[in-house]
C-alpha cells in the first residue's frame, strides 16, 4: 500500500511552494511597495521543491490515522504477515513474525532507513519493536457514549433491507470490502465500537474464522446463548484434574465466572475465536450459563451435554489453603557452587508442587508464580516482591540473550496488562514456574509459543 497515494508530486511541490511563501510573508520584514516582479532562480525552486517533499510526507502519513498511542491492524501481506523487528531498519533483526490481521499499538511516530523505507515503533504482545509503515493500518480508537455490544458476544446483521453489509478490513468507510455479510448473519464480536474520522462507528467481528470491521447502523445483539459458526459438543480434557476457568470473554484478562472440570462435556455456541495473542477460546454453554474456556482444554466429543459435578465451596476457591502434598522433605538450600546454580537446586525440589492462589510458602501446600520466586530467593537472603510487577525492579536486568541459570525471568501480558508472571531460568532453554491449577509448579521450554511472544525482561540477583 502507498501511503502517499493521494499526493501527486505536482501537488506536493504547491503544498511546499504555498508553506514557504506563507512564512516569508508572516516573518518578513516590512518593504516599499515595488513594481519589480521577482523570479526565483533555478536553485530556488529546486530548493523548495526538495523542501516540499521533507515537510509533506508525513502530513500525508498522517491522513492513514495512525499515531502514538493508537492501535494497528497488520495488512496487505498477502497472508505473509509482517517482520517485527528490533530497530526500524531491514537490515536489523527479526524479533518474530506478525501474521495478517493481527493489532498492534504504536508507540512513536515514522521513522526513515537509508533505503527509504518507513517504520512505526510498536507493540505487540508486551514486546517493542519498529514494523514497515506500508503494511500497517488504522484499527480505530474506541468510542465514547455507546453501549456496546460485548466483546465475545454474539452479534447479526439487521435493518439492511435485505441487502447485506460489507465487512471492511479497516474501521474506515473507505476501507477495502473483505465480505458481505448478509440480512441475519451471525458472528461473534471481538472489540469496539471504533470511530472512524467521518464519525462512523465500527464493531471489529469474527465471521466465520474472518476478522474484519461492520458498521454498528447493521449490528444487532443475538441472544447470549445463540449458536454462531458453531455447534457440537466439547469435553474438557487434559487438566490433570484440576478446574479450569470458565471466564467472561475470549481471554485471559477477562473475569473467571466458575470453572468447568474433567469430564464435563458442554455446548458449543461457536467455533474457536482468538484473542489478540493469538490464543484459541471456545464459547460454550455450562449449565445454562454462557462463557469462555482455553480451547486447549477442550476436545470435540460426540457424547452428550453433562453437568459440573457437585463441589465443595473450598474447591471452587483456588485460593484456599490446600493440604501439603505428599512430597518429601524439603532440603535445605546448597552452600556450594554459583548462586544461581543454587537457586536452580533449590527451586527444582518443588516440581509437581501444586498451583495455590498467593501462595508464597510450602505451609500454604504450594505456590503462585510470584510465591515460587519469593520463597526461593527468601533462602538466600534476597528480598523478592510481592508480586510479578514488583519483581522488575529485582536485582539487574540482563540482556534475554545472555541469561543464566538463576536468573528471574517476568513476562508481559499473560493473565493481565503489564507484568503479569515470573519464573526461574534453569538453563538449558527452560525454566520453572507455579504455571497454573492445572499444571502446578513445572518445568517449561523458552521456545513455547504462549511465553517466547510474552518474555519482557531478565534480573540477576545476588549482584
Amino acid at each position: 500500500m502507498n501511503l502517499n497515494n493521494n499526493y501527486t508530486t505536482k501537488s506536493r511541490i504547491a503544498y511546499g511552494l504555498k508553506a514557504i511563501s506563507q512564512s516569508m510573508v508572516a516573518h518578513r520584514r516590512p518593504r516599499k511597495q515595488s513594481n519589480r516582479k521577482l523570479r526565483p532562480t533555478a536553485l530556488t525552486l529546486l530548493l523548495l521543491t526538495l523542501f516540499s517533499f521533507v515537510t509533506v510526507a508525513p502530513s500525508a502519513l498522517a491522513e492513514t490515522g495512525l499515531s502514538t498511542g493508537t492501535p494497528a491492524r497488520v495488512a496487505n501481506t498477502d497472508g505473509d504477515g509482517v517482520r517485527f523487528r528490533e530497530g526500524p531498519s531491514t537490515g536489523d533483526s527479526v524479533i518474530q513474525v506478525i501474521d495478517e490481521n493481527e493489532l498492534v499499538m504504536i508507540r512513536s511516530g515514522l521513522t526513515k532507513d537509508k533505503q527509504g523505507n518507513s517504520f512505526y515503533k510498536v507493540e505487540y504482545n508486551g514486546k517493542t519493536g519498529f514494523a514497515m509503515a506500508q503494511y500497517l493500518i488504522f484499527a480505530g480508537k474506541a468510542t465514547k457514549g455507546i453501549t456496546p455490544v460485548g466483546v465475545g458476544s454474539p452479534g447479526k446483521i439487521v435493518n439492511t433491507g435485505g441487502d447485506g453489509v460489507n465487512m471492511r478490513q479497516q474501521a474506515n468507510a473507505g476501507s477495502s470490502v473483505l465480505n458481505v455479510l448478509p440480512e441475519g448473519a451471525l458472528f461473534t464480536v471481538m472489540g469496539g465500537p471504533f470511530a472512524d474520522k467521518q464519525g462512523n462507528n465500527f464493531y471489529r467481528v469474527d465471521f466465520n474464522g474472518q476478522a474484519g470491521y461492520v458498521t454498528i447502523a447493521f449490528v444487532g445483539a443475538a441472544p447470549k446463548n445463540t449458536v454462531v459458526n458453531g455447534g457440537g459438543n466439547v469435553k474438557v480434557t487434559n487438566t490433570d484434574g484440576d478446574p479450569v476457568r470458565f471466564r467472561t470473554g475470549p481471554g485471559r484478562n477477562f473475569d473467571p465466572d466458575g470453572f468447568v472440570y474433567e469430564g464435563q462435556v458442554l455446548k458449543v455456541l461457536s467455533n474457536p475465536v482468538k484473542d489478540d495473542g493469538g490464543n484459541k477460546w471456545y464459547r460454550v454453554e455450562k449449565n445454562g450459563a454462557v462463557g469462555f474456556v482455553d480451547a486447549s482444554f477442550l476436545a470435540k466429543t460426540s457424547s452428550a451435554v453433562s453437568t459440573a459435578p457437585v463441589v465443595s465451596p473450598a474447591k471452587e476457591a483456588p485460593a484456599a489453603p490446600a493440604p501439603k502434598p505428599k512430597a518429601p522433605a524439603i532440603q535445605p538450600p546448597p552452600s556450594n557452587g554459583a548462586l544461581g546454580d543454587r537457586i536452580v537446586t533449590y527451586a527444582k525440589q518443588f516440581l509437581g508442587w501444586r498451583y495455590i492462589w498467593a501462595g508464597k510458602s510450602p505451609e500454604a501446600g504450594g505456590f503462585d508464580c510470584s510465591g515460587l520466586v519469593w520463597w526461593v530467593l527468601k533462602q538466600f537472603g534476597i528480598q523478592a516482591g510481592a508480586s510479578s510487577f514488583d519483581d522488575v525492579n529485582l536485582g539487574k536486568a540482563v540482556p534475554l540473550n545472555a541469561i543464566q541459570p538463576g536468573d528471574i525471568l517476568i513476562w508481559n501480558n499473560t493473565y493481565t496488562a503489564g507484568p503479569s508472571h515470573v519464573g526461574i531460568y534453569i538453563g538449558g532453554g527452560k525454566f520453572i514456574h507455579a504455571e497454573t491449577e492445572s499444571t502446578g509448579v513445572t518445568i517449561t521450554d523458552m521456545s513455547d509459543e504462549f511465553y517466547a511472544s510474552r518474555l519482557y525482561m531478565a534480573r540477576r540477583v545476588g549482584v
